[in-house]
């Protein structure tokens, strides 16, 4: 038996060298590529459906970026054997795109796949895991968005979305929890005292204002106890308030950059568990409060993006103010 057969199977080609890290390689994921956020939260449930809400550890935000390369069958070997050289264990510089949404993260390669499609084009995905990253600890620029820090200053032009901090509350005392300091621009205007954060005609806030694609549809499941019987008789109880919350689903087709870098950030900064205001569009007319655990962006092309975001509802209606 040829001895060729006998090697170790942590490594499939030989022959072929590559740079210690992603980032140095001439890759770039293409269109279609997305990537999805959770926060890692433990919740106990209370009374009138109440409940409390700890994210795991200060690592409690990761990501799961889905890329996929187009190459030839010499681009496939190198990107396979790059993967395989880190053995799942060992953290690699990755830069998940070339349009500036991202910041380079460090992360582990848990699984490829190679479709091959013709003699000349190789289809190489990948699922690159970053589950080391604690934005909570890097509070004015994240772990994952690449937004500089900005403060806001007078007389300069702002646009929709974008984000700028200050320190100051509206009562003119200063904000100790700097999480809570970032603020977003709703309509286009030349900064003055007056509609500064914290200004009496104020163009920001801290809300999520940010309004989804027509054709958004909720469900309100009505929480009340029954006691089913003999017979099929039903007896139905109200034992709890807040008996009509929901969660709401949302998608933005076709963002473009700034919106999404924006909107990312907003969902950084809250950490996948810590509550912020919102307005639902239409219909229901009160506010409600809410926090975000799951959202997954997608690159449709050139300065076009897909996010979905998954709220859900405190019914406590209070938003903390540390961390």
């Amino acid at each position: 038996m040829s001895e060729s057969l006998f090697y170790n199977r942590d490594e499939n080609i030989s022959g072929i060298s590559v740079t210690p890290e992603l980032s140095g390689m001439d890759f770039t994921p293409v269109y279609g590529s997305r990537v999805e956020f959770r926060g890692n939260n433990h919740s106990y449930l209370t009374d009138d459906f109440y409940f409390n809400l700890i994210p795991l550890s200060v690592n409690s935000l990761t990501a799961k970026f889905s890329v996929r390369y187009d190459t030839n069958e010499a681009g496939a070997r190198k990107l396979a054997t790059f993967f395989e050289s880190k053995s799942g264990d060992r953290a690699m510089e990755f830069t998940p795109d070339n349009s500036g949404i991202y910041k380079t993260v460090s992360g582990f390669c848990d699984n490829y796949a190679i479709n091959f499609i013709n003699n000349q084009h190789f289809e190489v995905a990948a699922a690159i895991n970053i589950d080391h990253a604690p934005t909570l600890l890097n509070w004015s620029g994240g772990s994952f968005v690449n937004l500089p820090f900005e403060g806001w200053v007078p007389s300069a032009s702002y646009q929709k979305y974008d984000v700028v901090y200050t320190g100051r509350n509206p009562d003119g005392a200063t904000n100790g929890n700097k999480l809570d300091n970032f603020y977003y621009c709703s309509g286009d205007h030349t900064s003055s005292e007056t509609n500064c954060p914290t200004g009496t005609s104020s163009l920001w806030t801290k809300e999520f204002f940010f309004e989804p694609d027509v054709g958004t549809q909720n469900n309100v499941d009505i929480k009340a106890d029954k006691l089913e019987y003999k017979n099929s008789f039903v007896q139905r109880l109200k034992t709890n308030n807040n008996i009509a919350t929901f969660d709401m689903s949302y998608t933005y087709k076709g963002i473009n950059d700034q919106q999404l870098k924006s909107m990312l950030f907003f969902l950084e900064n809250k950490g996948g568990y810590r509550r912020f205001e919102h307005q639902i569009p239409s219909v229901y007319n009160r506010p409600k409060v809410y926090y975000c655990a799951d959202w997954t962006h997608e690159w449709n092309y050139y300065n076009s993006h897909t996010l979905n975001v998954t709220l859900k509802e405190d019914p406590l209606g209070v938003i903390p103010t540390g961390t």
